[in-house]
């Protein structure tokens, strides 16, 4: 799937996107993950652009999880920064998958954000995708847990 890079910035400006929300709990996440991303697939299978998101509750504050179709390695929320890495906005350049996650105990900046791959890799091998997001997501969880328990030593 590629798209020119002025009509995917107005598509996300214009709120043209196909948007889905859910919950799951840390016991539930890769069943939730892989949901997330069936999901996805359905969207961009008819060529729409994407953004799934997952709420994880089970932490003193949600952790965010999300799904966004991209043309560079920022999330919808800086689209405005979008056109600084192109140097014209006709050019046709590939959908990728960007996975984002969001949690105030994440890290200093409370946001990670990963390229998983293209569109076509994930018409090809799904199960790659789905894996390497699993595998980023419990990193991510992990990195959580760990920065609370600091936190709590550094108050004990």
């Amino acid at each position: 799937m590629k798209i020119k890079v002025q009509d995917f910035i107005d598509r996300i400006v214009d709120g043209d996107f196909i948007s889905s929300e859910m919950e799951a709990s840390v016991n539930d996440i890769d069943g939730a993950l892989k949901q997330l991303l069936s999901d996805f697939q359905t969207t961009v299978a008819q060529g729409k652009i994407g953004q799934q998101i997952l709420t994880i509750m089970d932490f003193e504050e949600a952790v965010s999880v999300r799904l966004e179709s991209g043309i560079i390695n920022l999330p919808f929320a800086n689209i405005n920064r979008v056109d600084n890495f192109f140097e014209s906005l006709t050019a046709e350049v590939p959908v990728q998958i960007e996975l984002i996650m969001e949690a105030s105990d994440l890290n200093a900046s409370k946001f990670h954000i990963d390229q998983l791959g293209s569109i076509e890799m994930l018409n090809n091998a799904p199960m790659e995708i789905a894996q390497q997001m699993i595998t980023k997501v419990h990193a991510g969880l992990e990195q959580i847990k760990n920065n609370l328990a600091a936190a709590k030593e550094k108050k004990d």
